[in-house]
């Protein structure tokens, strides 16, 4: 105890409890009372606690440590709901299963037989062979096919027992299903009676079968009906076409016998004959000039000489005419031509120039004539060729007029000959399609009859009692989940000194009742002394005496709780004994006049006198402390009850008498420790708090959720109560992150039980 006595002569640094002060009094005592806005967290200003949600933090071990916590819940709903659910499995129908195999090919012609008729008649579309079986299988899941197989299949005394047979019968009942990659598909229907089952199977294939059959007909024959039609129509174009033609070749005069241009007969003719008579003269002109090479000398007289002038200026004037002519017959229309004043004026002159130069021609012909043959020959066929010059341009302006309607008429021609190539065509590849269409494949292939189920492939009881219990289970767990989800009180240290913002000065475990432990209704840990529970208190202690060498004395302390239940008495008596046994000078004071419950655990000495009064009786001034003293087997602990409240206003906790009470007790004994009342609801904590050096609050985990511990803060800070940390008590579950050693089965460290010796350790065996 000598080493604790220093504690009260400490100095400190902060004056957050002036009652430790030296020299303290009852005038020093309602100095602090009335003291302005200061910091009333134990070494902290006050301020709003951030926003933190303990559900929030909550990880998968939480809530497996909630589903062991409440076990039994999980069971209560679990059974229930696993017998229902083996109940109704047990009542479940059987059910049989009818299986046939089908084939289902899109439409083929046979591949050799196609290559001997036509080449591309047979060729198949790639897309519609793709898409054909896929849209059989619809075909076959439709509620169309089902009703004509129901129909088939069922008597009307049969059918009379459904609302909708063919629904009921069949609807999710009938599964198809490919076999691999291959056409062939295995097509199951389920149902109750085995009979019934297979029968039906086999009248909706069998209406399959013949439904795809049908379309397979019905389409080749739409596709001959329609060839033939089109060759029908064909014909009477190209009948009609037939009778245009022969009426055209009646009625026309330029068409000849062969169909061509009679016109264009002449013109080729005339050119002809043109370019056989020019190659003539071409010859006879080159004779001529041979002749012209050597001629006789023979002199021109003056006449002859200017007929020759004469002759050479009409006959520039004639080429002159003729340029104009061509340049003119360029330009314009055959029709306006011929029908121009201009160009007739200017054949007129023509024709005069040409008459004129052949008339002064014409003696100097003879004299040639009569003296070279040759040049006879010539102008012979230059004649010639300027009338066939003349018919050529005759029959190439009959032959331009006439050929609108040669053109018509050729084209005619050809849309009869493009006709009667489509009609052979036509009546080729129908030949051919009536040829191919036999030789094609049946669609769908079904089994010549569907056998009887015999074993029944639903319901599978143990699957499903085993699935009704595995879910009855998970039920039973997700409801746990659930209202641990939405159970907000805090139940982790950590989660409190955060919500709060308060240091955690010690974490107690559950404290296990034993006779050991069991003392005037409380948890009494001095007589396990080795246990876990008795080293939380000792931690406790510890953070006291820590706060204390960096804020100041601590000599009197209030311990509170949010509500009555918290275990605030508990917690004060042990610390009491802690600090007793650690040769702290200690007092335990009850001064909760609500609910005193302190008394029974000190029971007063018999015959002393004033063993039944209490601290009412102090602050009433019938007696000093000293007469309500009771000493207690731990030599450095004493305790002072309530005494009997009855009647006595709790204002009484707020007077003058009381402050100088603990201003003498403080200098009586080293630590004093008051088990006051809870805060929540009631002003008595309020007023105490503003009496002691500081006070703890003892927080139950798992039995406030943070609001309210929140709530019990704000009440303190509102009243200038120095809070000097938390408490959390009552820890269930990991109390294994709180200790070195862990449980044993009798509540004691392992290590430190190996090491007890004597009667305590043997009392504390036999107990537990």
């Amino acid at each position: 105890m000598d080493g604790i006595m220093p504690l009260r002569g400490s100095s400190s640094s902060t004056s957050f409890a002036p009652s430790s002060s030296p020299g303290h009094g009852p005038g020093a005592e309602l100095a602090a009372g009335r003291q302005g806005a200061t910091a009333v967290t134990f070494g902290h200003p006050a301020h709003a606690a951030p926003a933190f949600n303990p559900a929030a933090a909550k990880g998968p071990a939480d809530y497996l440590r909630a589903v062991k916590r409440r076990i039994w819940l999980v069971l209560v709903v679990a059974v229930p709901m696993a017998a229902l659910t083996s109940a109704w499995a047990l009542r479940q129908p059987k059910i049989y299963r009818a299986v046939a195999e089908i084939t289902i090919d899109p439409p083929q012609i046979n591949p050799m037989l196609s290559t001997l008729v036509s080449r591309d008649l047979g060729q198949q579309d790639g897309a519609s062979q793709e898409r054909y079986a896929p849209n059989r299988v619809a075909h076959l899941q439709s509620l169309e096919l089902a009703e004509q197989a129901v129909t088939a299949a069922l008597s009307a005394k049969e059918l009379a027992g459904f609302d909708d047979a063919a629904q009921e019968l069949f609807g999710a009942n009938l599964v198809v299903k490919p076999v691999g990659k291959t056409n062939r598909y295995i097509v199951t229907l389920e149902g109750r009676d085995p009979a019934r089952t297979s029968k039906l199977l086999f009248a909706l294939v069998e209406a399959f079968r013949n439904a795809a059959r049908k379309e397979r007909q019905d389409r080749v024959g739409e596709a001959a009906t329609f060839a033939e039609d089109q060759l029908s129509q064909l014909k009477r174009e190209l009948t009609k076409l037939d009778d245009t033609i022969i009426e055209r070749l009646r009625e026309s005069r330029i068409i000849g016998p062969s169909g061509r241009n009679i016109f264009e007969e002449q013109y080729i003719n005339i050119s002809s004959r043109l370019a056989n008579e020019e190659a003539r003269v071409g010859e006879l002109q080159q004779q001529f000039m041979i002749a012209r090479s050597f001629p006789r000398q023979e002199d021109k007289s003056p006449a002859a000489q200017a007929r020759d002038h004469e002759i050479a200026q009409l006959m520039a004037e004639k080429k002159k005419l003729v340029r104009t002519l061509e340049n003119a017959r360029r330009i314009e229309t055959h029709k306006q031509f011929n029908s121009d004043p201009f160009v007739k004026n200017c054949a007129r002159l023509l024709k005069e120039v040409m008459d004129e130069i052949e008339d002064l021609q014409q003696p100097i012909r003879k004299t040639e004539m009569a003296g070279d043959p040759t040049r006879v020959l010539l102008d012979h066929f230059r004649g010639q060729v300027e009338d066939d010059r003349a018919s050529q341009q005759e029959a190439l302006a009959r032959m331009q007029d006439s050929l609108p309607e040669h053109q018509k008429f050729q084209s005619m021609q050809k849309r009869r000959d493009e006709l009667n190539a489509k009609v052979t065509e036509m009546e080729g590849n129908l030949l051919s399609f009536a040829i191919l269409t036999r030789s094609q494949n049946a669609p769908v292939t079904i089994p010549a009859s569907v056998a009887e189920p015999t074993i029944p492939v639903k319901p599978s009881r143990g699957l499903l009692i085993g699935m009704g219990m595995a879910f009855s289970l998970v039920l039973g767990m997700g409801l746990v989940v659930l209202l641990e989800h939405v159970d907000h009180c805090v139940k982790v240290p950590e989660h409190v000194t955060q919500g709060l913002t308060l240091p955690l000065l010690g974490v107690v475990p559950r404290i296990r009742r034993s006779a050991l432990t069991h003392r005037g209704g409380h948890l009494w840990t001095s007589s396990t002394p080795n246990s876990l529970e008795a080293d939380a208190f000792r931690n406790v202690r510890a953070s006291l005496l820590g706060a204390a060498d960096r804020h100041g004395n601590i000599v009197t302390l209030l311990v509170t709780s949010p509500k009555a239940g918290d275990g605030k008495s508990t917690a004060a008596l042990n610390l009491a004994a802690t600090c007793a046994r650690a040769g702290e000078r200690t007092l335990l004071l009850d001064v909760d006049l609500r609910r005193p419950t302190l008394e029974d655990v000190f029971p007063p000495e018999p015959g002393k006198e004033g063993t039944h009064l209490g601290l009412v009786d102090v602050l009433q001034g019938t007696l000093p402390w000293q007469k309500t003293l009771r000493h207690t087997e731990l030599p450095n602990l004493d305790f002072i009850p309530t005494g009997d409240p009855t009647g006595i206003p709790i204002e009484i906790l707020g007077t003058l008498e009381l402050r100088q009470l603990l201003a003498a007790l403080s200098r009586h004994y080293d630590r004093v420790i008051l088990d006051g009342p809870a805060v929540l609801g009631m002003a008595d904590c309020r007023m105490l708090g503003r009496m002691v050096d500081a006070s703890i609050l003892v927080v139950r985990a798992g039995a406030h959720p943070l609001v309210t511990l929140q709530r019990t803060k704000t009440m303190l800070e509102l009243s200038h109560v120095a809070i000097a940390g938390v408490v959390v008590n009552g820890l269930s579950e990991g109390v294994e992150h709180w200790s070195s050693y862990g449980y044993d089965d009798a509540g004691f460290a392992p290590a430190r039980a190996e090491r007890e010796r004597g009667p305590a350790r043997a009392l504390a065996a036999s107990a537990s």
